[in-house]
């Protein structure tokens, strides 16, 4: 009898231990699933929020930093805000379009690159754009970048100082 007693207790003890695995397993994928679906959700916040700056019809073209110094022969970054309020479907895009130093000469050696992308009617949307300075002479510039589709445009001005 002493036998049998001691047998049943390993089979209790061997059901006990599997069920208490099972139970483990399925906290762990709930609790993993629960993590997975947060993630998806957070991120969706964290890249609106990224934009450190926000457009909207009154201020349609908005940057980051209005003062940029960039060393010579760099390149520097720019976060830049658009607002569609009359691209309609169209690809926006951004381009430098004049540079101008302290004498009122034109520079033409000052770039900027950014991806096109659509931006929905009402809502706006961020660049992240590379200004590269070329072989410009050291100073200061006002540029003017704008935002088109090649039918509508918005436009907004901003310092340049390059050093050495």
């Amino acid at each position: 009898m002493n036998r049998r007693a001691s047998m049943q207790l390993g089979i209790n003890a061997i059901v006990i231990l599997i069920i208490a695995l099972a139970i483990l397993g399925l906290a762990m994928a709930f609790i993993t699933n629960l993590f997975k679906r947060g993630q998806s959700q957070l991120g969706g916040l964290i890249e609106r929020t990224d934009l450190p700056v926000h457009a909207d019809p009154s201020n349609p073209i908005v940057f980051d930093y209005n003062d940029l110094s960039i060393k010579a022969g760099d390149d520097g970054k720019l976060v830049v805000s658009v607002y569609n309020s009359d691209f309609g479907d169209n690809d926006v895009y951004l381009e430098m379009t004049n540079c101008v130093d302290a004498g009122g000469s034109t520079v033409g050696t000052i770039g900027l690159g950014a991806p096109d992308q659509k931006i929905p009617r009402g809502m706006d949307a961020g660049y992240k754009a590379i200004i590269t300075t070329g072989t410009t002479p050291n100073g200061n510039y006002i540029c003017s970048i704008r935002a088109t589709d090649d039918t509508d445009e918005v436009s907004q001005q901003v310092f340049i100082n390059i050093y050495t």
